[in-house]
């Protein structure tokens, strides 16, 4: 077992220590998918254990000789937003376990943080929630103007707190993540494609964004919305492919996108056009659409 620990914290050694025996019995759940995220004490801190997933044998290698594993990059991650005078949970350990020299289960552990994520924020209205939203694009740049990119900036992995002063963020799962030098127009709207459900609050965040840099904001709206649209498309088939069962549903994916793709080269006076689209909606009313958060594909499908 390897284990890494913040200097702050080398007092709780023995308790950080015993964390993957006694993980399953300590503390309460608080996420858990690939993942499982538990807070709990140890001794005096309290913190979140993050278990992540045991990778498969190519990561198993790839992280055992040539990559750091996702808690280490967690930890080394999180301290580089802090020295860069941004918050993110204060990292206290890491654990990683071996099994004949390959990784095989890992732990990350920080400092828990109250604050709520920005979730039903960005999948809200714009109305009432102004002053949070241009906190929110201000703390964006900031961030960009760093060189911190986030790699998965997405609602979950952003958590909001109230201040005297207005509001603050807090950067969590940081794992994917890189420093650059200089961020543009294609960059930032790639980065944002993960955040809004909403098309009224991306289109807010981001022309407070453009404003704030000068840059043109019906450019930077269109670029944001078309990498939004995008993922959240891509997003509603694998979902449908993870909630649907039955080996039937990749072909109805492929189906759709076919026909999708073969009625846009079409003119509507064609007979196939109209064909095609009777399959596609009821292909997207049937499997698609209590998905389709986004609303990437409704309005084509309306009833």
């Amino acid at each position: 077992m390897r284990t890494t620990i913040n200097p702050k914290y080398e007092y709780l050694q023995e308790q950080i220590e015993h964390i993957p025996e006694l993980f399953e019995e300590r503390g309460e759940v608080i996420y858990e998918a690939r993942n499982v995220l538990r807070r709990a004490f140890i001794g005096d801190v309290e913190v979140v254990v993050k278990s992540f997933m045991r990778p498969h044998i190519i990561n198993r290698v790839a992280y055992s000789f040539f990559r750091k594993s996702k808690a280490v990059r967690s930890y080394i991650y999180s301290t580089e937003i802090i020295n860069y005078g941004f918050c993110s949970p204060e990292p206290v350990a890491v654990i990683e376990q071996y099994h004949l020299g390959l990784l095989t289960n890992s732990y990350y552990i920080c400092r828990y943080d109250d604050g709520e994520t920005v979730r039903s924020l960005m999948s809200g209205t714009v109305a009432g929630n102004e002053e949070k939203l241009k906190a929110f694009a201000h703390y964006t740049v900031d961030l960009h103007r760093a060189g911190i990119l986030h790699l998965d900036y997405s609602p979950g992995n952003i958590l909001i707190h109230s201040t005297e002063e207005g509001y603050s963020f807090s950067l969590v799962d940081v794992n994917r993540m890189c420093l650059v030098s200089q961020v543009d127009c294609e960059t930032v709207a790639e980065n944002l494609r993960r955040l809004c459900n909403s098309r009224e609050v991306l289109n807010y965040i981001v022309g407070e964004y453009a404003s704030i840099l000068g840059w043109d904001v019906k450019k930077m709206q269109e670029r944001a919305t078309w990498y939004s649209d995008r993922f959240f498309a891509d997003f509603t088939f694998r979902r449908a492919a993870k909630k649907i069962h039955g080996r039937h549903i990749p072909s109805i994916i492929l189906y759709f996108k076919a026909f999708r793709r073969l009625r846009k080269l079409l003119g509507e006076s064609s007979p196939l056009y109209h064909w095609l689209y009777k399959k596609e909606k009821q292909m997207y009313h049937t499997y698609f659409s209590q998905y389709d958060y986004r609303h990437v594909f409704s309005p084509e499908y309306a009833d």
